[in-house]
């Protein structure tokens, strides 16, 4: 019994002075409460849309009111054409748009019939569902409102168009999720675990006394996993297209360039999180915390941003993967080029910058 209870001593206070893994243990519980009960809701608030307000009339006005106050859309823009509306769901971040037509009015008063189009941007499915159901809601209100004030009430035609998605094909939503996971796992944790592993071992530091320059040292030690990961993703994308049928309406090559520049991104997070950990195991862990569970809640992949608190969505702002999902999607399902993703590659290209300034900054001669 007395071995044993120095056993037990002896553990307690390796965990007590293993301050990071303590934590790490501790804080795991009350993040995945809060994220999972903050992220898990299929209320959407203030979603950007556009409107095509072709009549310009007073009950089209009426209309466009109407919406606004719903208090689940929020007007992003008014355009002049069709053709604007396309641009908008690729570069202005809207997800729904509303075709009013010319002469709605005088369709309600003369011809006693309206007309109203919706179209919705599904490349993310859930979203587009739950945002298509509430303007439903919102322009069938509108009818009853409008033929509870006159004797003879009039018909409504509503018609949806699916944009980016007209099969309602879950598999437009996910391919780019898992992506984005794939080269999280493979690049950014094995090259976290990688150089922790040199650390915990003190080669890192034979190695950076070495007359290589400690940039030749990282770069030696996550192109490997980079080119991992690269081949990853040309494996899911070839079976998405021929099994799956996934589209890539933009440029492969572009297409590709963007999985690099997230690579590298992913990479100097993993670099990043190795020079603040001492062990491989808090490596790990830090990466699947602070990295990979992000990922999955807070980039849009499962569960849409719209609908998190205002903290969450800021939050969201500082992980890579939301602007890698969001420019991949734009890519293969909208066919975007660089004009309309620029700002998100920027963003990407500054976050590596940035980590793998201060990550080089930290791996010293005395790690």
């Amino acid at each position: 019994m007395k071995e044993l209870l120095m056993i037990l001593r002896k553990e307690f206070i390796h965990l007590i002075r293993d301050k990071i893994t303590l934590f790490l243990v501790l804080a795991l519980p009350v993040m995945l409460v809060l994220l999972f009960g903050f992220t898990i809701s299929t209320e959407i608030r203030n979603a950007r849309i556009a409107v095509l307000d072709q009549s310009k009339d007073s009950k089209s006005k009426l209309l466009i009111e109407k919406i606004t106050a719903s208090g689940y859309f929020q007007l992003a823009s008014i355009v002049s054409s069709e053709t604007q509306i396309d641009h908008e769901f690729k570069t202005n971040g809207i997800k729904l748009a509303v075709i009013i037509p010319t002469g709605f009015e005088e369709q309600l008063t003369h011809d006693r019939h309206a007309t109203l189009q919706i179209i919705n941007d599904v490349s993310d499915l859930n979203v587009a569902s739950i945002l298509n159901n509430y303007m439903l809601t919102v322009l069938n209100d509108f009818s009853e409102e409008y033929n509870s004030a006159n004797p003879s009430p009039i018909p409504f035609t509503i018609s949806t168009k699916m944009e980016y998605n007209p099969e309602l094909d879950s598999v437009y939503m996910f391919v780019p999720g898992i992506i984005t996971l794939i080269m999280i796992i493979v690049t950014a944790l094995m090259s976290s675990i990688t150089i922790a592993r040199e650390k915990e071992t003190g080669t890192m530091r034979m190695l950076l006394i070495t007359p290589v320059k400690k940039i030749y040292v990282i770069i030696g030690k996550i192109i490997p996993y980079m080119l991992l990961s690269f081949i990853c993703t040309i494996l899911i994308l070839v079976i998405s297209v021929l099994v799956f049928n996934m589209p890539i309406n933009g440029s492969l090559a572009f297409l590709l360039f963007l999985c690099f520049i997230f690579m590298l991104t992913a990479a100097s997070f993993g670099l990043m999180i190795s020079s603040l950990v001492a062990t491989q195991i808090d490596a790990m862990m830090v990466t699947m915390m602070g990295l990979f569970l992000p990922t999955v809640l807070l980039s849009g992949f499962l569960f849409p941003l719209d609908n998190m608190p205002y903290f969450f969505q800021i939050m969201a702002d500082i992980f890579p993967a939301k602007w890698f999902i969001i420019a991949i999607k734009d890519v293969m399902i909208k066919g975007s080029g660089f004009e309309d993703i620029w700002r998100y590659m920027l963003i990407l290209f500054v976050m590596a910058v940035v980590l793998i300034t201060i990550s080089l900054a930290k791996l010293d001669k005395r790690s």
